[in-house]
């Protein structure tokens, strides 16, 4: 009878410690023993501020090329129509206004074959689309961040896909410019690795 007792007290203190042990909120550890650490936590935060830069830069950079297409495209769309026009007016040979025309004519040809060659709008839609992907991964980072640690999963395992991610998304993004990435740099607080000579 006495061993009884104590077979049920122990019963009864293992499942106590079982309960408290799962409602105390700690670092979990995870296969393998790792553990959610003040090192992995800061990594994860400063590869949420260097996706959060990339997506302004992307973003910004999307802004920038599609201002550029309508500074080229507008102009060329409207001397194209001027010299269109003129043609049907019928020209003198060596009048002004046939001087005047073909001069549109011609910046016309060279505004056109400009937007041709430097593609504003295409290279305005890569970077919108890398900017959406690093916003993405932005928000796959904020979400482990303010999951609580036991539902996180292993450390190793959500850096690894974090940081597969963010290596497809800069293999696949069209590249930055050295000054708008070290604004955002600057702004998000990203510290660059110095290079050693």
């Amino acid at each position: 009878m006495r061993v009884a007792r104590r077979d049920d007290n122990a019963k009864a203190h293992a499942k106590e410690a079982m309960q408290a042990e799962q409602s105390t909120p700690q670092a979990a550890p995870a296969a393998g023993g790792s553990t959610w650490t003040p090192q992995v936590e800061a990594l994860l935060e400063d590869w949420h501020h260097r996706v959060y830069a990339a997506q302004t830069a992307h973003y910004a950079s999307a802004d920038r090329f599609r201002t550029l297409n309508y500074i080229v495209g507008v102009p060329a769309v409207i001397f194209s129509s001027v010299v269109g026009t003129s043609l049907f007016a019928g020209l003198d040979k060596d009048s002004p206004r046939t001087m005047l025309v073909a001069s549109i004519s011609i910046l016309a040809a060279i505004l056109g074959a400009l937007q041709t060659f430097l593609r504003f709008a295409e290279r305005a839609t890569l970077h919108a689309s890398a900017a959406d992907w690093y916003s993405a991964i932005r928000r796959d980072i904020e979400e482990i961040l303010h999951l609580p640690v036991a539902d996180r999963g292993t450390p190793k395992d959500c850096l690894d896909e974090v940081r597969k991610e963010m290596n497809r998304a800069a293999q696949d993004s069209p590249e930055l410019s050295a000054r708008v990435w070290e604004r955002q740099a600057k702004r998000f607080g990203v510290k660059e690795p110095t290079v050693r000579p």
